[in-house]
């Protein structure tokens, strides 16, 4: 298959990426709220990359325990939970910054 990675593997990469994608999106889109009206792209940088390693960082273990033969459940479900989180808090927190930015 692509990348010389079995069938399981790949499955537990694209769900690695249907999962760890839309959270990613949804952190993007605070920074860019947070950072509305202002010059300097350092900030976007320091708020976003923080709270993006996690998610890379659970993406890649799971393809890594999958590949090892290892149960990849568990850094699935705390992909799982970043992305409950970010859709949930997310909306709110990015209506707050724009509401902030307008003023």
């Amino acid at each position: 298959w692509q990348y010389g990675l079995g069938e399981e593997v790949m499955g537990v990469l694209l769900l690695s990426l249907a999962l760890g994608t839309p959270s990613l999106c949804v952190l993007a889109a605070l920074g860019a709220a947070l950072t509305l009206g202002l010059r300097g792209a350092l900030l976007l940088v320091l708020v976003v990359l923080p709270l993006s390693v996690p998610i890379l960082i659970f993406g890649s273990h799971a393809v890594t325990q999958s590949l090892l033969g290892l149960p990849a459940a568990p850094a699935l479900n705390l992909l799982g939970a970043c992305l409950c989180l970010a859709l949930l808090a997310g909306p709110w927190a990015i209506a707050a910054a724009l509401r902030l930015a307008l003023e």
